[in-house]
């Protein structure tokens, strides 16, 4: 949908401001948001709304399920080491720009070094990221595999994680080694290596990871028992 703000009255569209040219955009120039639609973002994210923009239109769409949280809560006890010894920060609210527009996606998790080379104050550079998770639900599982790879890989993003507990079997796939060159509405597969695990099956994640993470530790539904306590008399 184009440009959504809540207000007490309703919902309103708005289209994000045009160039003020007819210039093409070079694909290395920094794309700086209008004042309004930036402070539009900025506010819809500090309203707990998830605002992207996608092909010249702002689209807001509800936070993670409990599912898709619990997925990555446990994604981030895996990371909790390499994060710890390195110095990573993982973020969970930051968008990644797509050049050479000023399109963004909002990740569902971003590792990164302690240093990350920010756009301006909502986004930053894929490049200077070391991994971008999605987890897929009903309503992003499309955009999630058919848009995403190529606006990540667009944005230099290295290594993309694609975790998909709608598919039966439930499955996680990595997609590394990002194409140069590509355009808006490149046809060609994005990312040079993809590989797939299925549940019960081990993904590797490349350094700086180095590491082989188990899938069925990413989908694990068992809840922890507990007992009621007595009331203290």
């Amino acid at each position: 949908m184009a440009l959504t703000k809540p207000t007490r009255r309703g919902r309103h569209d708005h289209p994000v401001p045009p160039r003020q040219d007819n210039s093409v955009p070079d694909e290395h120039e920094p794309q700086e948001l209008p004042d309004e639609v930036l402070q539009l973002c900025l506010e819809l994210k500090a309203a707990d709304y998830r605002a992207e923009i996608r092909s010249g239109q702002i689209v807001v769409s509800p936070w993670m399920s409990k599912e898709s949280n619990d997925i990555i809560d446990r994604l981030t006890n895996v990371l909790i080491p390499l994060k710890l010894v390195n110095g990573w920060r993982f973020h969970y609210n930051w968008a990644v720009h797509i050049p050479p527009l000023l399109d963004h996606r909002l990740p569902d998790m971003i590792v990164a070094r302690r240093e990350v080379e920010y756009l301006d104050p909502l986004r930053v550079h894929g490049h200077s990221l070391l991994l971008v998770v999605e987890v897929c639900s009903p309503g992003t599982r499309k955009a999630d595999w058919q848009e995403k790879p190529l606006d990540y890989a667009r944005a230099g993003v290295p290594l993309f994680l694609i975790v998909d507990p709608v598919a039966t079997p439930r499955r996680v796939t990595l997609m590394s080694d990002p194409l140069p060159g590509l355009e808006p509405f490149d046809v060609r597969q994005p990312y040079r290596k993809i590989a797939t695990a299925e549940e019960g099956e081990v993904v590797e994640l490349p350094e700086p990871f180095g590491i082989k993470i188990e899938t069925s530790a990413l989908f694990d539904d068992d809840e922890p028992e507990t007992t009621p306590q007595e009331p203290a008399e």
